[in-house]
């Protein structure tokens, strides 16, 4: 097959070849954009034919333009350490596509099929095509130049031995062409390039949902376009108009003392709204008790999760039911088996990182009323070091606290009857002094800065720059599953935003450092910081947070917490 000069051709989900379809892309960029931007149809699909035409210019140059591959590739092998370059590229996509476009683009200037023949001419040809790509001077000058002839000698070699490996089996359609997955994830990763970050996180969301419902992990009835419980939205927003602090600058007078209004009074209220609401899933939990075996509880990062099982467990301690924790942390795979991605990093953001099948033994075998040994696993040398009894008495319920609780396979040997889901988000339902919502995910950044200072010795500045990381693994493995469960729990509260200023005080990242993340290109943690930052400035702070109660969910964060929170010891 000679190398096309467009885009002609793709991978469809039935895995047959059909025609390449830019007007179905606009259309799914389009119908993002009116989800999150809630623009008009006619300007949200002008803006999204724009885009398509980028995003098939892109597939195009990092499938097939040998000169963008020879470039990206070669700074690749720069950038990575000299002792571990070529592991790192083993697999990589770059790697894939360079060598699959050399061995075609060779076979076509000999006029030949079967290369064994002429591996020497093979050799000249990657040496001339290598040592004639063009790099910024920055990696070739100097003194100490980090691209010399000996580095291109090693990549010629390293190329060299991968096409002749690839010769020996036939090239196949995903060798050729682009698939839907590949499509896809380069829809993604343009529109974050080009600053349209709320954009693709409402494409990866709806991306997500369809597959779940492909992969019978939710129904379609299930399926959100956006991750918003809009039932409970509307009833966040309603008591929020009703106690007068839907909004930033309503909120600043609570802080000020203005109008009459008294701070300590919307804390009062703002934290038995979220005990209410923490007591009404335990009474559905208690009604189906008889049922009951497993209760699962999922949510983002820095949603509450922790306090809200603490004082769960405690009201139904107080009925003769009792949570027993079993930490899914445990059943992580050793380092050997953990799924790596394209560069040889582990991944342990997916759920086969688990071992689902000694999971559901165990889980089947607690319900039986065995005894299991369950692993104790040690991340510092990625095994298992031990396993230990454990086991369920009669008036005990098994809590799993995972990222990916609500992943259909890691429970599956639990009957859906003795199963409670719940998904906890903190809705922050208040607007700025734009007239628009502050963005959960905003909110819960500025916990984890806090979280990540106190207790995990990393800077905001850290915790801003790999966001992107922790949001795309909320968007791909718990969004899509906010109407699936037995409950959804708000523990957002109102006064969040002025604590959290003042616990944050200077440590916010630098203006310096969110320009640097411009600089860079990684718009999405510098959109998110800049957003932040300014919602911060309008927000008046809590002067005294002795006035927060060490009860408050939001103690979890900030300190002082009454409850036991492990990840604060």
């Amino acid at each position: 097959m000679s190398i096309p000069k467009t885009l002609e051709k793709i991978i469809n989900k039935y895995h047959s070849i059909s025609d390449f379809d830019i007007d179905r892309i606009a259309r799914s960029i389009g119908n993002a954009i009116m989800a999150t931007a809630q623009e008009a149809k006619w300007s949200s699909q002008k803006r999204a034919e724009i885009y398509a035409k980028r995003i098939e210019r892109r597939i195009y140059r990092e499938f097939y333009d040998l000169d963008y591959l020879k470039t990206d590739f070669i700074i690749k092998y720069i950038n990575f350490d000299p002792e571990e370059r070529l592991r790192r590229l083993e697999n990589a996509m770059i790697t894939k596509r360079i060598t699959v476009v050399l061995i075609e683009m060779f076979r076509d200037a000999a006029s030949i099929q079967d290369i064994d023949p002429f591996e020497n001419e093979l050799k000249v040809f990657i040496e001339k095509e290598v040592f004639s790509t063009k790099v910024d001077p920055k990696y070739t000058e100097g003194l100490f130049p980090l691209l010399n002839v000996e580095q291109q000698c090693d990549i010629v070699g390293f190329l060299h031995g991968k096409i002749i490996e690839l010769n020996k089996q036939p090239l196949d359609k995903f060798h050729l062409y682009p698939n839907r997955e590949y499509i896809q994830d380069t829809i993604e990763k343009e529109l974050k390039d080009i600053g349209e970050v709320d954009v693709a996180e409402g494409y990866m969301i709806y991306r997500e949902g369809k597959r779940k419902i492909h992969e019978n992990d939710i129904s379609p009835m299930q399926f959100t376009i956006n991750g918003i419980h809009k039932e409970l939205v509307r009833k966040t927003l309603t008591w929020n108009i009703e106690q007068e602090c839907d909004s930033v600058l309503a909120l600043n007078d609570w802080v000020n003392g203005r109008h009459g209004k008294d701070l300590k009074e919307l804390i009062k209220l703002s934290d038995e709204r979220y005990r209410k609401d923490v007591l009404a899933v335990v009474d559905k939990i208690v009604d189906r008790k008889d049922d009951i075996k497993v209760v699962i509880i999922a949510g983002p990062s820095c949603s509450n999760k922790t306090t809200t099982t603490v004082i769960a467990g405690m009201e139904l301690q107080k009925i003769g039911m009792k949570l027993k924790q079993l930490n899914i942390d445990d059943y992580f795979k050793g380092l050997q088996d953990q799924p790596k991605d394209e560069f040889g990093d582990y991944d342990f953001e997916m759920p086969e990182a688990i071992d689902m099948e000694l999971l559901n033994r165990n889980l089947a075998d607690l319900l039986d009323g065995k005894e299991i040994e369950k692993p104790c696993y040690d991340f510092k040398s990625g095994t298992r070091t031990r396993y230990e009894p454990f086991y369920i008495e009669a008036d005990e319920i098994i809590l799993i606290d995972c990222l990916h609780g609500l992943h259909r396979n890691l429970t599956m040997s639990v009957p859906q009857l003795k199963k409670f889901k719940i998904y906890i988000e903190t809705m922050n339902v208040l607007r700025d002094v734009n007239g628009a919502y502050t963005r959960w995910a905003d909110v819960r950044m500025l916990k984890r800065m806090i979280r990540d200072v106190q207790h995990r010795g990393y800077s905001t500045s850290s915790t801003l720059a790999h966001w992107p990381y922790v949001r795309k693994g909320e968007l791909k493995h718990i969004v899509p599953y906010i109407l699936s469960t037995d409950a959804v729990l708000n523990a957002g509260l109102p006064y969040e935003l002025p604590a959290l200023k003042t616990s944050l005080k200077d440590k916010f990242p630098t203006l310096e450092f969110r320009e640097k993340l411009r600089a860079e290109g990684r718009l999405a943690p510098y959109i998110r910081g800049v957003r932040t930052s300014t919602l911060l400035e309008t927000i008046d702070e809590i002067e005294n947070l002795d006035i927060i109660p060490g009860k408050s969910p939001l103690r979890e964060f900030i300190g002082g917490s009454e409850y036991f929170i492990p990840h604060n010891e």
